[in-house]
């Protein structure tokens, strides 16, 4: 897509919504907000589970073990021109690291905090491997 920011990965926005569940969340967003499942659940080699659906023009992951855990019901995911950047900025403001920056398998450097009221944020750039 033209004029979409090189760090986000393409077809997500800047903010995208993380869910726990599982299969059975999947099925409820399709049958009551018409989702379109974009990526079936299904584990990876750690187990962790992860589902992509689309409502609208927008993207929810959602997912049980990597990004989530058993005190979090949801967090965002926030795409940013430099996760390192914005993960110490964070953390100067009070934030508390979840998980410190680290470059994925799919492109994204990710990163994750709480802020000061509890919420989690995945900070993410995306960053596309050279042609």
């Amino acid at each position: 897509m033209s004029g979409e920011a090189k760090y986000i990965q393409p077809g997500h926005h800047t903010l995208t919504a993380v869910l726990r569940g599982g299969g059975e969340l999947v099925e409820f967003v399709k049958s009551v907000f018409d989702a379109r499942l974009t990526q079936a659940p299904a584990p990876d080699a750690a187990g962790n589970l992860h589902a992509e659906v689309e409502i609208g023009d927008s993207k929810l992951l959602i997912g049980k073990g990597y990004w989530t855990d058993e005190s979090m019901k949801s967090a965002i995911w926030i795409y940013v021109p430099d996760a390192d950047a914005t993960y110490q900025r964070a953390l100067s403001k009070g934030a508390i690291s979840v998980r410190e920056p680290a470059d994925q398998t799919w492109g994204d450097r990710v990163c994750g905090i709480k802020d000061p009221s509890g919420n989690t944020w995945w900070i993410a750039t995306h960053r596309p491997p050279p042609r």
